[in-house]
C-alpha cells in the first residue's frame, strides 16, 4: 500500500510559531496490522504531555517515515539509531530527545572487534593481512559502524585485512575467532556487567549463554563509541517549549505510565533516557561521504 496516512492533512501553522495548534507523530506500520490500536495509548499520553491533539500519522515504511520527517509533513518519530543519522544527513533538521534502554544497567550498545587472547596483547597491526569475519553489509553493529569506526581511525579494513569473511550471524563469528577460521570478527556488546558472562547482552553474552564458548580465549581489541538503542526524534524547527515539554514527559513515562511507554517500546523495559545528536556520533560515521568512499558503502 502506498504511504497511508491515518488521518486527513489537517491545517497547520507554521511549526516555528509559538504557539501549535496540533501535533503530528509519525509510526511507521511494517507489517503490524494492529499499529493503531497498539500506539493509541502513547498517542493520549502525548495529549495530556503537550496540552493538545496529537494526529496520528500511520507510514508503511520506516523509509517512508525517514522521508515524512525530512519533508516536515510529521514533528515527531520513533526512529532507529541509524535511521536517525539518515535522517539528519538527508536534511540536519532533527534532533533526538531520548532513547529507550534495554534494563537499568546500561543505555548504550557498542560495536566491537573481538580477536583471540594473546600474551603480548594481539594488536590491530598485528591484523595486517588476516582474515577478518562481519556480518552482511546491513548490519549496524557487524558491519557499517565497525568499519567507518576504523576508517575514521586511518584503517581501511578492505585493504588492511586480507580477506572479509561473512558469517552467519555475529556469534558464528566468535566461533570462527576461536576455530582459528578467521583472526577476529566484529560483534556488539554492552560493556556493562560481569565480562566472565559475556557482559549483560551481546554477542559474547550470547555466546556465553549457548554455552560452546570460552570467554577467556577472546579479547576485545576495539570498540565504537556507545550507541542508544532508539531515537525518538523531532523536527529542530518546533518550538523549544514543545521540545521541552516532551522531553520530560517521555522521560518520566514509564514510572507515570508504564502501559503507555510499553506501547511505544515494548523491548526497551529500562524507559527512557535523554540523548543529545553528538551521542549518535558512532552511526552518523557511516553517511560521512569520505569514509562511504573509502568504504564502498551501499
Amino acid at each position: 500500500m502506498a504511504l497511508a496516512l491515518f488521518l486527513v492533512w489537517l491545517p497547520l501553522p507554521a511549526v516555528g510559531q509559538t504557539e501549535m495548534e496540533r501535533f503530528r507523530f509519525g509510526v511507521a506500520v511494517a507489517t503490524d496490522e494492529e499499529t493503531r490500536a497498539r500506539i493509541e495509548p502513547f498517542r493520549l499520553v502525548l495529549e495530556d504531555i503537550l496540552d493538545r491533539p496529537v494526529d496520528l500519522y500511520l507510514i508503511d515504511t520506516l523509509g517512508g517515515l525517514v522521508d515524512a520527517l525530512t519533508r516536515g509533513d510529521i514533528d515527531y518519530a520513533r526512529l532507529s539509531a541509524s535511521a536517525y543519522a539518515a535522517t539528519f544527513t538527508e536534511c540536519s533538521c532533527v534532533e533526538p530527545l531520548v532513547a529507550g534502554s534495554p534494563d537499568g544497567v546500561s543505555d548504550r550498545f557498542h560495536a566491537i572487534l573481538v580477536t583471540r587472547a594473546a600474551d603480548p596483547a594481539i594488536t590491530l597491526a598485528d591484523l595486517k593481512g588476516t582474515a577478518l569475519g562481519v556480518e552482511d553489509a546491513v548490519s549496524i553493529a557487524g558491519y557499517r559502524v565497525p568499519l567507518a569506526g576504523l576508517a575514521a581511525e586511518g584503517i581501511n579494513a578492505r585493504t588492511h585485512f586480507s580477506t572479509m569473511v561473512q558469517m552467519r550471524d555475529a556469534v558464528e563469528g566468535m566461533r570462527a575467532v576461536l576455530e582459528g577460521r578467521v583472526a577476529a570478527a566484529f560483534g556488539w556488546s554492552t560493556l556493562a556487567g560481569d565480562p566472565q558472562t559475556g557482559y549483560t547482552a551481546g554477542t559474547l553474552n550470547d555466546l556465553y549463554l549457548a554455552g560452546d564458548g570460552d570467554l577467556d580465549r577472546l579479547a576485545i581489541l576495539w570498540r565504537s563509541a556507545g550507541i542508544p538503542y532508539s531515537a525518538h526524534t523531532v523536527r529542530t524547527d518546533l518550538p523549544d517549549a514543545v521540545k521541552r515539554q516532551l522531553r520530560a514527559g517521555l522521560i518520566d513515562l514509564k514510572e507515570d505510565v508504564p502501559g503507555a511507554y510499553f506501547s511505544i517500546e515494548p523491548d526497551l523495559t529500562g524507559g527512557f533516557v535523554p540523548v543529545l545528536h553528538s551521542d549518535y556520533r558512532a552511526v552518523l560515521r557511516i553517511y560521512d561521504p569520505a569514509i562511504r568512499t573509502v568504504l564502498s558503502m551501499p
